[in-house]
């Protein structure tokens, strides 16, 4: 097996001026990985990989976690190992070995199954059987790993990543995936694989799970992929529960891919029990009630709305409609009154949840969410919620919103 290495070359301009006023210049090369190859008698081709070592690979004799980088490349490597010093220098995440898995035929490997623009033949199943039976254990014969295994998609090694997950569950300690989602078309195909997935929720038991999107996408105007992910995050969290470690966040100011995803997965990955903020389990107590708000008023369940509300709680909210704003603020009480005279239905899952806990008395919710109605997207709303505790209990003290219109083009 042949080696060469990767170099990323850097002009370092050193500031400063000889006596005749030329700039003075440095090449810096910095080694980031090797190449390998690895042949598969699974695909009937040889595939070329990008290995990065931990720093004191060579002199230690640790053993590491192993994260396999779908599209995997030079540049790929590079961003993920920017990050990844980021978030070691935080004690956020661990030296890992790099395993990024270079693209012959991307279309053919990441699909699952015939759509529209993706003919085929697909060969997603054959592609997981390469890295489950071939790549892995030649990476854990070569290498030192601690056995603990991540994967990491984006797009439609994203879409790759979810069926893994799904078909198979225990071959990866960790799943990250960046503006994953599939085609509507494959809707079926993918609710169907999840049903068969989770009638065995013992082999997702202790996996990490992490998914991010963004409202921004271009690839998803209509927002068709959100709306699949948000339901599918739904029904991974009523089915699986407490076995798993499920976060999904929408990012607003990003495009396709949203570039924090990788950090934020990373991070989510490896935060510990003792890591984690004091007042997680206000967190859950509060993002719990706030969700059974936004179920009980889509669904028009009033009567479940009200105890929720202390008596002197307002509500208010801004609308943008043809090009202007309207606003309103009342009671609780006389929002009730109101919805009771006009009912309407829809759903609004929240895509991402900003929570602040003061005191472990007061608590602010940002929460972001896309309303829905008949399932088609109707507005992005931001909902804003403040909670007071008492007696123990969480109660809204204040709930507020802005609703902006979803045309698509």
């Amino acid at each position: 097996m042949k080696n060469t290495y990767i170099n990323c070359l850097f002009l370092l301009i050193l500031l400063g001026w000889s006596k005749s006023g030329s700039l003075l210049a440095q090449d810096v090369s910095i080694q980031i990985g090797v190449h390998e190859t690895i042949q598969s008698e699974i695909l009937l081709e040889s595939r070329p990989l990008l290995i990065h070592l931990p720093d004191g690979y060579q002199t230690s004799t640790a053993s590491y976690p192993v994260l396999y980088l779908l599209d995997g490349s030079e540049y790929g490597l590079f961003n993920a190992l920017s990050d990844l010093r980021r978030l070691q220098s935080r004690n956020f995440a661990p030296e890992m070995i790099i395993v990024a898995i270079e693209n012959t035929d991307r279309n053919r490997d990441m699909m699952p199954v015939v759509v529209s623009g993706y003919s085929g033949p697909p060969r997603a199943e054959a592609f997981l059987s390469f890295i489950e039976k071939e790549l892995i254990p030649s990476i854990e014969k070569t290498y030192r790993s601690n056995g603990q295994r991540i994967l990491k998609g984006q797009s439609l090694s994203g879409l790759f990543t979810l069926y893994a997950l799904l078909t198979k569950p225990t071959l990866f300690e960790a799943y990250i995936g960046h503006s994953a989602g599939w085609f509507e078309e494959s809707n079926a195909y993918f609710l169907d694989l999840s049903e068969k997935a989770f009638q065995k929720p013992a082999d997702f038991e202790g996996r990490k799970i992490f998914m991010a999107n963004s409202l921004n996408d271009p690839y998803d105007a209509d927002r068709v992929i959100h709306k699949q992910l948000a339901d599918f995050s739904e029904l991974i969290k009523s089915r699986l529960g407490e076995r798993i470690s499920y976060k999904y966040v929408t990012y607003a100011d990003y495009g396709h891919v949203p570039y924090p995803g990788f950090y934020d997965g990373v991070r989510f990955i490896f935060e510990s029990e003792e890591t984690r903020p004091a007042a997680e389990s206000d967190e859950s107590a509060v993002k719990k009630l706030v969700e059974s708000f936004l179920t009980a008023v889509g669904n028009g369940d009033l009567e479940a709305i009200e105890p929720m509300f202390l008596p002197w709680a307002t509500i208010g909210g801004a609308s943008l409609r043809e090009g202007k704003w309207t606003t309103f603020t009342t009671t609780i009480e006389d929002y009730l009154a109101s919805k009771n005279e006009n009912p309407s239905r829809f759903t609004e899952p929240v895509s991402n949840y900003t929570i602040h806990i003061s005191e472990g008395q007061l608590a602010f919710v940002k929460a972001d969410a896309i309303l829905y109605r008949e399932g088609k997207a109707q507005s992005h709303n931001m909902d804003y919620f403040t909670l007071l505790k008492e007696n123990g209990t969480w109660k809204f003290l204040s709930a507020a919103y802005t609703a902006k219109p979803i045309i698509i083009k």
